[in-house]
């Protein structure tokens, strides 16, 4: 069992702009005094190969871009068992499937709980590494919102 009762999992493609919200979220939470037993991880594009870090873990919260109809920077907090959420798919490289990646983890015995920060993206279609005004400045209440959530962990 890991001894970083949670993980922080930041996902999405840092060469797309906003497709990248993640990335830039555990590249901030890394300067960050977080609680004992909190581990953040930049899981970048990477899709099945996440599943061995879920392992031992009581709590994953995963960060990434997500579609929405809701203005750019729009922050959306779910589960995956929340019905009929997209996510932000890119023309890219950016290929995970957390759906899958899901329906994998409710697998692991014991499985733990999963929670998704989505943010709502402005710009995914151009090569960029920087991210839209709307979606950087909602980073210090993402990164806030998740302290709250890992606090919640008995």
């Amino acid at each position: 069992m890991s001894a970083n009762r949670i993980l922080v999992l930041g996902v999405g493609n840092l060469l797309l702009g906003d497709e990248g919200v993640g990335i830039h979220l555990i590249n901030k939470m890394q300067k960050t005094s977080l609680p004992p037993g909190v581990e953040v991880m930049d899981g970048g594009t990477t899709s099945f190969e996440l599943i061995n870090y879920f392992r031992g873990r009581k709590k994953v919260i995963i960060v990434d871009a997500v579609k929405g109809d809701a203005e750019p920077g729009t922050i959306l907090r779910f589960t995956p068992e929340d019905a009929d959420l997209q996510w932000h798919q890119t023309e890219s490289a950016h290929q995970l499937n957390l759906q899958e990646l899901f329906r994998f983890a409710r697998k692991l015995t014991p499985s733990p709980e999963i929670i998704v920060y989505g943010i709502v993206p402005k710009e995914t279609k151009h090569f960029s590494m920087q991210l839209s005004r709307p979606v950087k400045r909602q980073l210090p209440r993402v990164i806030t919102e998740i302290i709250r959530e890992i606090k919640r962990v008995p």
